[in-house]
């Protein structure tokens, strides 16, 4: 008699379901019967002993909570955190189960993702052996699976992508790349604020993900030609413009801002003054009326090490709330040539010392331009508002 695997999860829905779908549907291309899915409060106790398991939910669940308490599977107790086991159904010692435990919603969805990614795009084929062709005929949920544990919690909190929305073709297919890669944050690049914000916003917060709407404060293609008549006045009409397109654009859509500003330069004085310390008056002063309006808003601010990088004392006085962004620090990865590897070990003592630049506390962030690319050849700026990733 074939013993089946059946499906029982916990109530949770949300990112958690999201995540048990993921498993139904890959695992799904290994069996050659629908494979049961029940919820773990509602089953009957006969299924525990007559059929293969996999078990998803949260820490402390009914099922979960006994291979916790075995000291089998490893207890999830941060945030995102998971533990994931192959091995031993302990209602029947002839049958298996596989056991994905996660500390919160999103510690199930992800625990669910390296399952798929790492158990089902490995060690299933590959325990740290030779592949064996016959595995890749054979149907190999219908005899024993290799045992596996594996315990996960994130080292970084903030795992983000910054992109174009140019390049962004597909957004549901861009999302759903960025969950199996367990990213959760984006910072979209737009001219213009996109006619659809609020539809990509909302299927990224399915996925778990948050999307950071990015916009010029006083950033040009050509910051030097910009500079040029830099004055107080012109600072001025360029925080009354950011203001108006946040509060007609983006305010309530989304998780947060980002912004350049015009430290993408060659140079370290503009006009007779350091731009470190112009840059940092005019963003702190901009910041604030944000702030009034909205203490929580998460700004983010996209700053080119170029014009900066050697007056550093003037950028500590960022406010605090905002992140600070890297760019241009040096060699690859912030380099787009992955050739120019240039004076590697100065390129990481920058960092080391931005890492801390307002204290242990920074809030601190890298655009390393090595892991994403645009086309420029073919590259024209956009003349009006877009519907963003639908091709």
């Amino acid at each position: 008699m074939e013993r089946r695997w059946i499906m029982m999860v916990d109530d949770s829905n949300g990112l958690a379901r999201k995540g048990v779908e993921l498993v139904l549907k890959e695992v799904s291309r290994y069996l050659s019967y629908e494979l049961s899915t029940k919820t773990i409060s509602a089953i009957d106790e006969k299924f525990f002993t007559e059929s293969n398991l996999i078990i998803i939910g949260k820490s402390g669940t009914k099922l979960l909570s006994e291979y916790e308490g075995k000291g089998v599977v490893a207890v999830a107790t941060e945030t995102e955190s998971f533990s994931i086991f192959v091995g031993e159904n302990l209602w029947n010692s002839d049958l298996q189960a596989i056991v994905i435990d996660g500390y919160d919603e999103k510690g199930v969805l992800y625990g669910c993702v390296d399952f798929c990614n790492k158990y089902l795009g490995n060690v299933l084929f590959n325990q740290g052996q030779s592949v064996c062709l016959d595995d890749f005929f054979d149907a190999p949920f219908s005899r024993p699976l290799p045992k596996w544990s594996y315990s996960v919690s994130p080292a970084i909190k903030s795992r983000a992508i910054w992109t174009w929305g140019h390049v962004v073709y597909d957004y549901k297919g861009f999302f759903d790349n960025m969950l199996t890669l367990k990213l959760n944050e984006v910072v979209i690049w737009n001219d213009f604020a996109p006619l659809n914000a609020s539809e990509v916003v909302e299927y990224a917060h399915l996925l778990g993900i948050k999307v950071i709407w990015g916009f010029a404060w006083g950033w040009t293609q050509k910051c030097e030609d910009f500079i040029k008549d830099l004055t107080e006045e012109k600072l001025k009409q360029i925080k009354t413009q950011v203001l108006k397109i946040y509060a007609e654009d983006y305010k309530g859509v989304g998780d947060g801002i980002y912004f350049q500003s015009f430290t993408e330069l060659n140079k370290e004085e503009i006009l007779g003054k350091c731009v470190a310390e112009i840059v940092t008056d005019f963003v702190n002063d901009t910041a604030t009326a944000l702030f009034e309006e909205n203490p929580k808003l998460n700004i983010q601010f996209g700053l080119h090490a170029t014009s900066v990088k050697n007056n550093l004392k003037f950028l500590k006085k960022v406010d605090k709330r905002i992140r600070i962004v890297w760019e241009d620090c040096g060699a690859f990865p912030y380099s787009y040539d992955y050739n120019r590897i240039g004076d590697f070990d100065k390129t990481m003592e920058l960092t080391e010392e931005l890492l801390r630049l307002r204290g242990q506390d920074e809030a601190f962030g890298t655009v390393l331009k090595g892991m994403i690319n645009l086309d420029w050849t073919r590259f024209e700026h956009y003349s009006d508002n877009i519907v963003l990733g639908k091709s």
